[in-house]
C-alpha cells in the first residue's frame, strides 16, 4: 500500500518538477528572447544612431564642402575683380601715358616744324646776305681792279712822262752841252773868261740838279 501512494507521489513530483522546469525553460527562453529583441533593438537603434550620425557628418561635410566651395568662387570672384580692376587700372594709365606721348609727340613735331620754318627762313635770309655781300664784295673787288687798273696805267702813264721828260731833258743837255761847246770853240778863253766860264758850270750844274729832283718819280703806295 506503501507502494501504491508512493509512485503515484513520485509522479506527481516528477510531473510538478518537469513542469517547474519547463516554465522555468520557457522564463528562460522568454528572457533570453527579450534580451535578444533588445539587443537587436539596440543595434538597431545604434545603427540608426550611427546611421543619423553618418548623415549628419555628411550633411556637415557637405555643408562644410559647400561652404568651402562658395568661400573659393567668392575668393577666385574677388580675385577675378581684383585682377579686372587692376587691369583697367592699368589701362587707363597706359590710355593717360599714351595721350600724354601723343600731346609730347605733337607738341615736339610742332616745335620740329616751327624749327625748321625758322630755320629755313634764316637760311633764305643768309642766303640773300650772302648774294648781296657776294654781289657787293663782287662790286668792291671789280671796283678795285679798276682802281688797280686805274693806278696801273696812271703809274704806266707816269713813268711815260718820266721817260719823256728824262729824255726831252737829256736831249736839253746834249742841245746845252753842243750849244756851249760850239761857243767855247768860237770864242778864245782868257784869264778874265776863266772865272765866269767857271760861274756859268756851276750854274748849269744847280740847274741840272734841281731838274732831276723834280724830275724823280714818286714811289706808289
Amino acid at each position: 500500500m506503501k507502494k501504491v501512494i508512493v509512485f503515484p507521489l513520485v509522479a506527481i513530483l516528477l510531473l510538478l518538477v518537469a513542469s517547474f522546469g519547463y516554465r522555468a525553460y520557457k522564463a528562460e527562453l522568454g528572457r533570453r528572447e527579450a534580451e535578444l529583441r533588445a539587443a537587436n533593438e539596440r543595434a538597431l537603434a545604434d545603427t540608426k544612431r550611427e546611421e543619423a550620425e553618418h548623415r549628419a557628418a555628411a550633411e556637415a561635410e557637405a555643408r562644410r564642402l559647400a561652404e568651402l566651395k562658395a568661400r573659393q568662387e567668392i575668393e577666385a570672384a574677388e580675385q577675378r575683380l581684383a585682377r579686372l580692376r587692376a587691369d583697367q587700372a592699368a589701362a587707363e594709365t597706359a590710355r593717360k601715358a599714351a595721350e600724354e606721348e601723343n600731346r609730347r609727340l605733337t607738341a615736339e613735331r610742332e616745335r620740329l616744324e616751327r624749327e625748321k620754318e625758322a630755320a629755313e627762313g634764316e637760311a633764305r635770309r643768309l642766303a640773300v646776305e650772302r648774294e648781296k655781300e657776294f654781289a657787293e664784295a663782287e662790286v668792291r673787288r671789280l671796283a678795285a681792279l679798276a682802281q688797280l687798273a686805274k693806278l696801273e696805267q696812271e703809274k704806266r702813264d707816269l713813268a711815260d712822262r718820266e721817260a719823256a721828260r728824262l729824255a726831252a731833258l737829256k736831249h736839253q743837255q746834249e742841245l746845252e752841252a753842243e750849244r756851249l761847246k760850239q761857243a767855247l770853240l768860237e770864242r778864245s778863253i782868257y784869264p778874265v773868261d776863266y772865272k765866269r766860264r767857271e760861274h756859268y758850270y756851276i750854274g748849269v750844274d744847280i740847274r741840272n740838279t734841281q731838274v732831276m729832283g723834280a724830275a724823280r718819280p714818286v714811289p706808289l703806295k
